[in-house]
C-alpha cells in the first residue's frame, strides 16, 4: 500500500471515531523510539504529512508537562486494574495507551468472544456500518482465506503476521479492499494483537472459512457503544 492510497482513505475516514482510535494508537506507538529506527513506515509519513503547523503558546511547556503527568497517572491506573488478574489482562496493560484505555472501557460492558481457533475478539466501538475491534491471535493461528465487502484497516500492534501476500509487523498498517483475498496468519513467537476497523463483513472462502464464520466470525455491527 502506498502513501497516496492511505491519504485517500484517511481523508474520507478521519471523522470516524474508529479511525481516530487507530490514528491515536499509531501515534502512541511512534512515541516509542524503536519505531523511529524503521525506514519502511508509510503510515507515519501519512500522519505527519496531514498535520498542520501550530505556533506554541507561552504555556506550551507547562501543558506538555501536564500531559506527561496525565499519561503517567493513566499508566498507573491501568496497572492497578490488571494487577493480580489473568495473563490476557496483563498483556492489555502493555498496549499503547489509547488502545489500552479503549479495551479496558469495553471490558466493563462486554467480554472477549471466540473468533476461531486461537483467536479472541473484543468489540471496541461500532455503529453507522463501522466496527472497531481488538483481536488477539495466538502464534501460528489465523483467519481462513477471505475477501472483503468493504475496506478493512488493520494496525498490527504486537507480533507479526503473513497474509500470503506480504509480511506485516508491529507498527504496520494493512488496507484490504473489495476484491483482495488474503489469509492472515500470526507468526510463531509473540502473541499478535491487531486493531481492526472494518466497514463490511469478511467473505470467507472454502470449508474452513464456513466453519470460521459459524464459530464466531460473523460481522454484526450494532448501535454505537
Amino acid at each position: 500500500m502506498n502513501a497516496q492510497t492511505l491519504n485517500a482513505v484517511f481523508d474520507t475516514r478521519m471523522s470516524d471515531p474508529a479511525v481516530n482510535l487507530l490514528a491515536l494508537t499509531t501515534a502512541a506507538m511512534r512515541a516509542d523510539p524503536d519505531y523511529f529506527r524503521r525506514d519502511d513506515d508509510v503510515a507515519s509519513g501519512v500522519f505527519l504529512a496531514t498535520e498542520q503547523p501550530a505556533s506554541l503558546g507561552e504555556d506550551a511547556l507547562a501543558r506538555a508537562l501536564a500531559m506527561i503527568d496525565d499519561g503517567a497517572a493513566m499508566d498507573r491506573r491501568a496497572s492497578e486494574q490488571v494487577h493480580g488478574r489473568d495473563a490476557r489482562m496483563a498483556e492489555l496493560a502493555g498496549l499503547p495507551s489509547p488502545l489500552r484505555e479503549a479495551a479496558l472501557e469495553a471490558l466493563k460492558h462486554r467480554s472477549w468472544t471466540f473468533g476461531g481457533f486461537g483467536i479472541r475478539r473484543l468489540a471496541l466501538m461500532n455503529g453507522d456500518g463501522t466496527e472497531a475491534e481488538l483481536m488477539r491471535v495466538e502464534p501460528g493461528f489465523g483467519a481462513a482465506p477471505h475477501d472483503h465487502a468493504a475496506d478493512e484497516l488493520t494496525l498490527i500492534v504486537t507480533g507479526a503476521y503473513d497474509d500470503g501476500h506480504d509480511r506485516y509487523q508491529a507498527g504496520d498498517l494493512s488496507l484490504a479492499s473489495p476484491g483482495f483475498t488474503h489469509a492472515p496468519k500470526a507468526e510463531m513467537g509473540e502473541v499478535c494483537y491487531l486493531l481492526a476497523v472494518t466497514y463490511g463483513p469478511p467473505r470467507f472462502k472454502g470449508a474452513f472459512g464456513l466453519l470460521q464464520t459459524a464459530l464466531g466470525f460473523p460481522w454484526t455491527p450494532k448501535a454505537k457503544g
